[in-house]
């Protein structure tokens, strides 16, 4: 309903007719309530995008407004929401629904800004200098939408392509899809429409659904920072493995040898990022980066060279892909999560039965009770939860989680399996979550070993971490005792066995003892493979037989 002052005045029917009442307006906002005020932001974009009446540059600038006001409110709760997922409960939904709504909601909000361009006032230079920025901002808000999507394991959201691909046309009809800006003030990083859609594409063809949520944003920050490198083109390239239709808007593909080539097709690849990802993971390895803050600080360096070993295999020319057959089945396994938990379960050497370990050194041990490794005839406190297992293969399990269990549940997390009556405890990986269309969480499961090995390392004292002082050591020296899990190769062998460790032990070249009993080893850490939630697994090398 229009009053009769708005209609002469020209002025559509809104609170926020212009913004200097949108400034007013906003200055009310709940700033010690980031859920309330983002959705109180939400509710006006919505609104602003949806009344008639507003001149096109008036109804743009209202909604830039919006948006910066909103950007900080949405990272304080994407934070919240990356530091406790709740994937399975109504706390984590309601959190996901806010951040995802908002975003999409911006995203339609810019879409509209774009559609009425051309009936804005010519002589308003203003909103065509601004035109790069709006095209930007649309596209970052499509791509943060699809990244809540990805961080909730949903299927991308159809109109996402179109509203990438369409932006990217209006861009390149006004020529302005190379004009470099910054997004927001304050940003140090220049971008353009076709950068903003290249990291879009890049983040999708990362393979995602292999990440954890935190990770999936790492992955989002790495490719900002190295979308200068990645490569876009009109014809096939070596360098560009991906493609996707201008005239067609979809999830972009593998090139291959069937592909029909036709003049909208756009090729585009990260692989010559892969030396620069290269140069960071060996700096990273070789600690010469302590901390390490280009993605981020809130990350920890191992957590980020995790994602910068998945890029550095996404982001070549030929990514592995795993394709293993399948068998169905329909059975249910139980499963327990944490390292803790786990290094008390699967098989172990019984610290009783240990040689060269001093009688109190076993008694400190065992008053160790949060962390000691069982003994074959202590009882374990744990909880198992059950799910259903839909198929297996070689090396994997595929199930489904019932909406009672798995709030735990992160990809990259540590879960022990064990089937029907067995006393026989298997280790596994969360690798895949899918939530289909009827709420439906479904994950696949890594066979890390069916063979682990609990076992302690004997740390070797102050001053004696390298081998040239361990060579030379005396057994004078106060010991430290740390539960591992060892995971035998494929071959089911311990000759080239990684470990599980917990998180913060890694230090590279660092000297243990295994304790095997009489057959106890020395070994010299050398790689951290994965930072996990509460683990890392690394890789080490056997040396000579300890010394007693």
């Amino acid at each position: 309903m229009f009053s009769l002052p708005q209609i002469f005045d020209g002025k559509p029917d809104h609170p926020m007719f212009d913004v200097a009442e949108s400034k007013k307006l906003l200055a009310g906002l709940p700033h010690d309530n980031a859920f309330k005020a983002l959705d109180e932001i939400t509710s006006w974009l919505d609104s602003v995008k949806d009344t008639s009446g507003f001149r096109p540059e008036v109804r743009t600038e209202i909604i830039m407004l919006l948006d910066e006001t909103g950007q900080p409110f949405y990272v304080e709760l994407l934070q919240f929401y990356l530091g406790e997922p709740h994937l399975q409960d109504f706390k984590g939904m309601h959190l996901w629904r806010g951040l995802h709504g908002y975003m999409k909601t911006l995203a339609e909000a810019y879409s509209l800004c774009v559609h009425e361009y051309p009936q804005a006032e010519k002589k308003s230079p203003a909103l065509t200098e601004r035109l790069p920025v709006i095209c930007v901002r649309l596209m970052r808000a499509v791509a943060e939408q699809m990244k809540i999507e990805m961080m909730h394991y949903v299927d991308i959201e159809p109109s996402i392509w179109d509203q990438l691909v369409g932006c990217y046309n209006f861009a390149v009809a006004n020529q302005i899809a190379e004009t470099l800006v910054f997004a927001y003030p304050r940003q140090a990083i220049h971008i353009s429409p076709q950068r903003e859609l290249l990291r879009v594409m890049i983040l999708y063809v990362s393979s995602p659904g292999t990440l954890a949520q935190d990770q999936i944003e790492v992955c989002f920050r790495i490719a900002a920072r190295m979308v200068s490198l990645f490569d876009f083109t009109d014809a096939p390239d070596p360098d560009c493995p991906y493609c996707f239709d201008l005239a067609k808007p979809g999830a972009p593909k593998r090139v291959d040898e069937n592909i029909k080539i036709t003049p909208t097709l756009r090729f585009f690849g990260a692989t010559k990022a892969v030396p620069k990802i290269n140069d960071i993971i060996v700096q990273n390895e070789q600690g010469l980066i302590q901390q390490e803050q280009r993605f981020g600080n809130e990350f920890t360096p191992a957590g980020k060279l995790t994602v910068l070993k998945h890029l550095q295999m996404y982001w070549g020319h030929d990514p592995s892909y795993r394709h293993q057959e399948r068998r169905d089945i329909s059975s249910d396994i139980d499963v327990v999560h944490s390292f803790r938990t786990i290094s008390k379960l699967v098989a172990h050497m019984d610290i009783d039965n240990a040689t060269n370990i001093s009688e109190k050194d076993v008694a400190a041990l065992k008053e160790r009770s949060d962390i000691k490794l069982a003994a074959e005839h202590e009882e374990v406190d744990y909880s198992t939860e059950k799910w259903a297992v839909s198929d297996i293969s070689v090396d994997g399990i595929g199930g489904i989680i019932p909406n009672s269990a798995g709030t735990w549940v992160k990809i990259g997390d540590l879960c022990g399996l064990k089937a029907g009556s067995t006393p026989i405890w298997w280790l596994g990986m969360i690798r895949r979550l899918h939530t289909d269309p009827k709420g439906v969480m479904h994950v696949g499961i890594e066979m890390l070993a069916k063979k682990p090995l609990s076992v302690w390392l004997r740390t070797l004292g102050k001053g004696t971490e390298k081998v040239s002082n361990w060579e030379t050591s005396s057994s004078s020296f106060e010991y430290d005792y740390i539960p591992v899990i060892l995971l035998p190769d494929a071959s089911n062998s311990y000759a080239h066995a990684t470990m599980l460790m917990e998180p913060g032990s890694y230090v590279p070249e660092t000297i243990y003892e295994v304790m095997l009993g009489d057959k106890s080893r020395n070994i010299k850490l050398t790689g951290l493979l994965v930072e996990g939630e509460d683990y890392e697994q690394i890789s080490f090398q056997w040396l000579n037989a300890a010394h007693t």
